[in-house]
């Protein structure tokens, strides 16, 4: 709706000024002040304004438009001086808004400055991010790659090394300690996979080849005299030759160890074998036919009489030996490993005493006897040893009783005497079978790994393991985390029960040595082709830090 026009009487009333003003009309280009214009321009704008909603208010209203304009004019100018008062007033206030928008102006450019710095800081970023990354993704790379190739570069390292205890046991040691025969079979190890790396043309092979064929020669030259001298005791006179030939059983890895890295050598020592076994079988036979040829009838008498003499002493430590089992017997087994010692103990200074006499007064018929004794005493101690229901405690009792029975021997008889040797091949089977007992229970499923695998792998067969992939990953890392505490454990145990901390100790090296050993086993099955791309391979036990570890739980007494 137009607005409705106010009469110019109404605009020179009092209070005028503060009425609303009046809107003004649009004429355009109109100007009535004039005579110069065109009439077509005119009538156009003529008729524009006429179509305006305000005009026609004005004419419906009788209006004077000229009056109308005036006013409107006077009241602009009114308005205009009002304004400037205004500006005027507000001066101070309005510099201030000029200087405030002018200080917000450089702000807002210094911002901008900074915002554009801080987005080409931002690219810059992204780029580095992006690098980054991609190093990143390098390095987890490079790192895979270690992981893949560490196991196989610890095990070159480990057998590429020839530590220094290694020479000086080889050199200075006694082959007959059990630290040379755990050197040996390392020393072995380290000759093998010297071979393998040569047929490779391993260049880091030849850096340790002189040190490791110089201590395979010594070796080879020590064990050449050791067996030698073996052989050459079965030659003494009234020799049992079966008991140093079951003593070298315990040495037969020396034999391997000739087979396999100086054939020369052990061809010499087997023909020198064959050769001496040869001669003792001769003189035997020579002899018992010679004895056949002179046999003559002689007087029953004195045959009685000689029986008799040689029945004595053995029926007499008959009579107190069986008299303690039947003291044993009537006590109900009670306290049986106390009355077993005496028993024993009384057989072993009653059997060395005789083999003392013996020696220097030889007689077979004294020998034959003896070794029946033995044979009975050994018997009977295996009876007393089947009332034990474990067989552990049953292995514990006779290597009790066979090493008690071993020292008192040895303290009058010759260690190469039957007796002597007897006991002694008897005490390492039952210490033996022992050190298997007590290794099952903490590591009897890596021990069993270790025999399969090796079984298949005579065969060709080692694929069928393939599948294997979490019992291995459960043993490597049982091992790891276990073993230590299982060795401590192990140590105590073996020391609390046998009375003899040398044989205890004994045992413990053993016990040790078959451990390293076995685990040596299980390192080289796991580095077969069928195992290479295991993961948990990494998180195998250096062979070397575990010997080193091994030993620090080797008691000293």
């Amino acid at each position: 709706m137009a607005e409705a026009l106010i009469p110019a009487a109404e605009l020179s009333k009092p209070g005028a000024d503060s009425l609303t003003a009046v809107p003004a009309l649009n004429l355009g280009d109109l100007d009535i002040t004039t005579d110069e214009f065109i009439l077509d321009e005119v009538d156009i704008h003529i008729q524009a304004n006429l179509e305006d909603d305000l005009v026609k208010e004005a004419l419906k209203t009788g209006v004077d438009l000229r009056q109308y304009s005036k006013q409107v004019e006077t009241e602009l100018q009114r308005i205009e001086q009002a304004s400037i008062k205004d500006y005027i007033k507000e001066s101070q206030n309005i510099a201030s808004l000029h200087n405030q928008i002018t200080a917000c102006d450089s702000i807002l450019e210094r911002m901008e400055g900074m915002l554009s710095s801080f987005q080409s800081d931002l690219s810059s970023i992204s780029s580095e991010i992006q690098t980054l990354q991609q190093q990143s993704v390098s390095m987890n790379l490079r790192l895979k790659n270690r992981q893949a190739v560490r196991s196989q570069l610890s095990q070159l390292v480990d057998e590429l090394v020839v530590p220094s205890t290694m020479i000086s046991v080889i050199l200075d040691s006694p082959v007959t300690e059990q630290e040379f025969l755990e050197q040996l079979h390392e020393l072995n190890s380290k000759i093998n996979y010297a071979k393998e790396l040569s047929f490779r043309e391993t260049l880091a092979c030849s850096d340790i080849q002189d040190i490791v064929d110089r201590l395979k020669m010594k070796a080879v030259s020590k064990i050449r005299e050791f067996i030698l001298q073996k052989i050459y005791s079965f030659r003494k006179p009234m020799t049992n030759y079966q008991i140093p030939q079951n003593t070298l059983l315990k040495f037969r890895f020396f034999y391997q160890f000739l087979l396999a890295n100086e054939r020369t050598v052990a061809k010499e020592i087997r023909d020198e074998y064959v050769d001496t076994m040869s001669k003792i079988y001769f003189s035997y036979f020579k002899s018992y036919s010679g004895r056949l040829l002179k046999v003559q009838v002689t007087c029953i008498l004195t045959k009685k009489n000689i029986k008799a003499d040689l029945n004595r002493p053995v029926e007499l430590c008959r009579s107190v030996l069986w008299s303690d089992v039947t003291q044993l017997e009537l006590f109900g087994l009670m306290n049986q490993q106390y009355c077993m010692s005496g028993i024993t103990r009384r057989y072993a200074e009653f059997s060395s005493a005789v083999v003392s006499i013996n020696q220097t007064f030889p007689n077979e018929r004294t020998i034959a006897l003896l070794g029946q004794l033995q044979v009975e005493v050994e018997n009977f101690v295996l009876k007393m040893a089947a009332e034990f229901p474990s067989r552990r405690d049953q292995l514990i009792f006779l290597i009790n009783n066979y090493d008690m029975m071993l020292g008192v021997l040895m303290e009058r008889a010759a260690d190469d005497s039957k007796e002597v040797e007897g006991f002694q091949q008897l005490l390492l089977a039952r210490t033996q079978e022992f050190i298997e007992e007590i290794l099952s229970p903490p590591f009897g499923g890596m021990i069993t790994f270790v025999k399969e695998s090796e079984a298949l792998m005579e065969k060709g067969q080692l694929d069928k393991l393939r599948t294997d992939e979490a019992r291995i990953t459960q043993l490597v890392r049982g091992f790891s985390s276990s073993w230590k505490q299982s060795v401590e454990a192990l140590s105590q145990d073996v020391m609390r029960s046998f009375t003899n901390f040398k044989n205890g100790t004994s045992i413990i090296q053993g016990a040790l040595t078959q451990l390293i050993q076995y685990y040596h086993g299980f390192h080289k099955v796991l580095s077969q082709p069928t195992f290479r791309s295991l993961a948990v391979r990494s998180e195998l036990i250096n062979l070397h830090h575990l010997m080193v570890e091994v030993k620090k739980h080797k008691p000293n007494f």
